[in-house]
């Protein structure tokens, strides 16, 4: 009987050592993990805040007003400039918008009643930061908030006339080193030049013990994660120590035992460390068993249940960069083109005005057609992160066929070309004109870039199943599988020259207006692009 009862509880101690060596590790894995992503997603957020304030501060200092006001012997601000500089300053983050003359003289301040702190001392950190200089942090005595400060010197054909300078709340930068705190245990500090250690409240601290740091903010920035207290690591390898104990007394007696059990048990719990460690990597494919026993099993299950979480959570995160990043873009060419299509859309319809030929009044009614749609394309690059509900009318798609044949047909010819339209004629599609104008002429010059002279692009309008299926197929290069598993993400391009843009919005527009886009491609044959649009539901008769 003692023999049998001493068989039946062994096991279940040698169990419990078992499972406390190996989860242990798991859960240390896993948690640092877990921290390190945590950490140096909020060192992107705060690098990110602080590139939007420089971004803010490129579009004063790229104002000819700044120039002006900065140039001028007896500098007197304009009402355009102070109503740009004040609705800029209109941000709880910022104290105030200064201009500065080379000497560093303060000419300006907005708002007017923000009284400029103390001028910074020679221990004051600063650093580069892209074109710009980051002054601070300063800390002002009496528990007042502290503040920091970015400026940028405002030049005109290469040569300096000031700076504009915007003063910020320091909390409004550690005040996102938030989510990582946990009371009593452990504290974020951003840490300037290893000796202004500062919490998520902006106020001074002492260094503790680093668990993790983060890649540099900014040069000599970083963010630490620092251990406030060690109990509960000490209660718990207090407790690892006692099960120790009481596992090796155990071993000395049923030595065979415990090595079939442990056998048994590490072939359970090695795949959840392998799972850890690929995490650990990055690697989210790899699936851990879940037929363990009891616990065992559980475990598992959490952990690809984690494991699911986070690859959806990090490719969601990739993509709001990706459109944020896109968004950024869209706004730098809008600044850059719509000048310039205002200025040819007047000279079009300048000439438009004297000629006589009908055929040529009918090109100039198609180039200022295509203007306008070029200028609503760009409108579309800044929604692209929130696309616009587009404005779904019925469209003649032949109408748009023959439109995109006359819009292409200089390339066409010039490279031998031959575009040919086809399905049926009388098809009407429900949706925003502008976008399946966008969407088709995007793909027909992709399809021109992609194949050879003389060669075969095809467009194809049909009514199958319920829905209607737009086809631009090509006998160009085609591409292979990575290429293709690639070519609709935002800025990925094979060509050189290209933005990587065309397929990431064509398919963001099919998308807006309720269709798929699905792609066919064979190196040496050509690819093959199928737009399809369901029918939308009708109406029931009364």
């Amino acid at each position: 009987m003692f023999a049998a009862l001493v068989a039946a509880i062994v096991p279940l101690l040698v169990i419990a050592f078992l499972y406390d060596r190996y989860s242990v590790r798991l859960i240390d894995t896993i948690s640092r993990s877990r921290t390190e992503g945590e950490v140096q997603a909020v060192a992107v957020r705060m690098g990110s805040f602080l590139r939007a304030q420089l971004n803010r501060l490129e579009n004063i200092a790229d104002l000819p007003e700044t120039a002006q006001f900065l140039a001028s012997d007896h500098p007197v601000m304009s009402d355009t400039l102070y109503d740009f500089l004040l609705l800029e300053a209109d941000s709880p983050d910022v104290y105030a918008i200064e201009l500065y003359s080379m000497e560093e003289r303060l000419l300006a301040t907005v708002p007017q009643t923000q009284s400029p702190p103390p001028v910074q001392d020679a221990t004051t950190p600063f650093v580069s930061f892209e074109q710009a200089d980051v002054i601070g942090p300063v800390l002002p005595p009496n528990g007042l908030p502290g503040w920091f400060m970015i400026r940028l010197p405002v030049s005109v054909n290469r040569a300096e006339l000031g700076y504009v300078v915007m003063r910020l709340r320091l909390n409004s930068l550690t005040e996102k080193m938030g989510p990582l705190i946990l009371t009593g245990i452990k504290s974020p500090q951003l840490v300037v030049f290893d000796r202004i250690h500062l919490n998520a409240a902006g106020h001074r601290v002492a260094a503790g013990s680093v668990l993790h740091s983060s890649n540099p903010i900014l040069p000599g920035w970083h963010l630490d994660l620092v251990a406030l207290t060690d109990k509960l690591n000490d209660r718990r390898q207090a407790l690892r120590l006692t099960l120790l104990i009481l596992s090796f007394a155990l071993v000395l007696a049923l030595g065979l035992l415990f090595f079939q059990l442990s056998n048994r048990l590490t072939g359970y719990l090695r795949p959840l460390k392998e799972g850890a460690d690929a995490l650990s990597r990055g690697d989210f494919s790899a699936n851990v068993p879940e037929n363990g026993p009891g616990e065992l099993g559980s475990l598992a299950r959490a952990f690809n249940h984690m494991r699911r979480h986070l690859r959806d959570m990090i490719n969601s995160r990739v993509d709001i960069e990706r459109r944020a990043a896109l968004g950024n873009m869209a706004a730098g060419i809008a600044h850059e083109v719509r000048n310039p299509l205002a200025t040819i859309a007047a000279t079009v319809y300048g000439l438009k005005r004297g000629e006589t030929s009908p055929e040529r009044v009918e090109m100039y009614d198609e180039m200022s057609g295509e203007i306008e749609r070029v200028d609503r394309a760009i409108e579309e690059f800044l929604k692209y992160a929130r696309p616009s509900t587009p404005k779904r009318e019925p469209v003649l798609v032949r109408d748009t066929f023959r439109g995109l044949r006359t819009l292409t047909s200089a390339q066409v010819l010039e490279r031998n070309i031959t575009l040919n339209l086809g399905g049926d004629s009388q098809l009407e599609l429900m949706i925003d004109p502008a976008h399946l104008r966008q969407i088709l002429l995007n793909l027909i010059l992709n399809a021109i870039q992609a194949v050879p002279d003389g060669g075969l692009i095809s467009l194809k309008v049909l009514h199958l199943c319920g829905a209607t299926v737009l086809t631009v197929e090509d006998n160009g290069a085609g591409m292979d599988g990575a290429t293709l598993d690639k070519v609709m993400r935002p800025f990925f391009t094979t060509r050189s020259g290209g933005s990587g843009l065309g397929l990431a919005v064509t398919a963001e527009l099919t998308r807006a207006n309720g269709g798929y886009i699905h792609i066919d491609s064979t190196p040496g044959t050509g690819t093959t692009v199928t737009l399809t649009f369901p029918d939308p539901p009708r109406e029931a008769p009364e």
